[in-house]
């Protein structure tokens, strides 16, 4: 890291307080902590993380939300042909492209049955999402290494975005012990899913110290801000995991088994916070819900589902009660089938 005014935090030991005559920064504003650059060194931080996540051999890079390192890492390694396991996150065909890597997708379900697929692509980098966005879906640790095996033929490296990771613990683990025990995967968590704090920016990758050796130089300074440096410092993470995960899986099995009563059809086996479903036929579910003030993801944009699919978030139970009753008037407005209300 190379040298920079501002960096205050490295002499606070010596000092209650330094004025700060190194950055030029308006001194005819006062804007409290704000007028400080971010920390430059967050040793506590990825030490943290290491103890969160359980390992004891992989090194943590912060940075400002998991979508910083979808761009970065591309650019970084200098990925040339990518092969993208769907359905997935919708940003990665974006930051390959920007990369100038040549992007393939391949189905899960096809490599599921046949991961030796892959050597017909000889990508350089494969990425994948374990829970699967959008359906909640965990894949196989068993396939996962498989794929991990087969990317080792070329040299390559598999990416494996976990940014709802938190919500299956043990599934993280697992993934955690099988990157400790190979040099060509890197594991993406975002910490604003489980923090609820996504106006923050902040997120972290899992990577070998094989790999991060070769990008260790190339990420730039002050990429996360000091309010998402102190929200993280400050929480206990085990904590709020803990009692988050007992709300969700509580309320998701709620809505699930109400969205089945209306004649939805859930897809995959969702495990995170979040749930995808079908409807019958094509009414515009999210049309019909926003005149409501209620807001869903329209997923007609991901091939692998097809028509008339939605996902919805998991909230709070007076809130996934509101969303029930409006998915049941708006389809019965439509006279699709006939759907029992709920009590409001």
């Amino acid at each position: 890291m190379k040298e920079h005014g501002g960096d205050i935090y490295r002499y606070l030991n010596n000092s209650s307080s330094v004025m700060d005559f190194s950055a030029n920064v308006n001194a005819f504003l006062d804007t409290g902590a704000l007028s400080r650059y971010p920390e430059l060194s967050l040793k506590d931080l990825q030490y943290k993380i290491m103890k969160y996540t359980g390992t004891k051999t992989l090194r943590v890079m912060l940075g400002p939300g998991l979508t910083y390192f979808i761009y970065k890492i591309p650019v970084w390694f200098g990925f040339r042909r990518s092969l993208v396991i769907t359905p997935n996150f919708n940003e990665y065909e974006a930051s390959l492209a920007v990369s100038g890597s040549k992007v393939s997708s391949l189905s899960l379900n096809i490599i599921k049955k046949n991961p030796k697929i892959i050597r017909s692509y000889r990508p350089d980098s494969l990425f994948l999402c374990s829970p699967v966005n959008p359906t909640g879906d965990i894949v196989d640790v068993d396939l996962i290494e498989e794929i991990s095996e087969e990317m080792n033929r070329f040299g390559g490296i598999l990416f494996v975005d976990q940014a709802f990771g938190d919500f299956v613990p043990d599934h993280s683990e697992a993934i955690v012990r099988l990157a400790e025990k190979t040099d060509n995967i890197i594991i993406g968590r975002s910490l604003t899913k489980i923090l609820a704090i996504p106006a923050l920016r902040i997120g972290y990758v899992l990577i070998s110290q094989q790999l991060f050796s070769m990008i260790k130089d190339m990420d730039e300074p002050w990429s996360i801000c000091g309010p998402a440096i102190d929200f993280v410092r400050k929480v206990d993470l085990n904590a709020i995991r803990e009692k988050t995960i007992l709300h969700v899986n509580e309320e998701r099995s709620y809505v699930m088994e109400e969205l089945k009563k209306m004649g939805l059809e859930i897809i995959g086996n969702p495990r995170a916070n979040f749930i995808a479903f079908r409807t019958p036929s094509d009414i515009d579910l999210k049309e019909r819900l926003i005149s409501s003030g209620i807001l869903i993801r329209d997923l007609s944009e991901y091939v692998d589902l097809g028509r008339n699919c939605y996902r919805i978030a998991i909230r709070t139970r007076s809130e996934n009660r509101r969303l029930l009753n409006a998915i049941a008037d708006a389809m019965a407005s439509d006279n699709l089938r006939k759907i029992p209300l709920y009590k409001r």
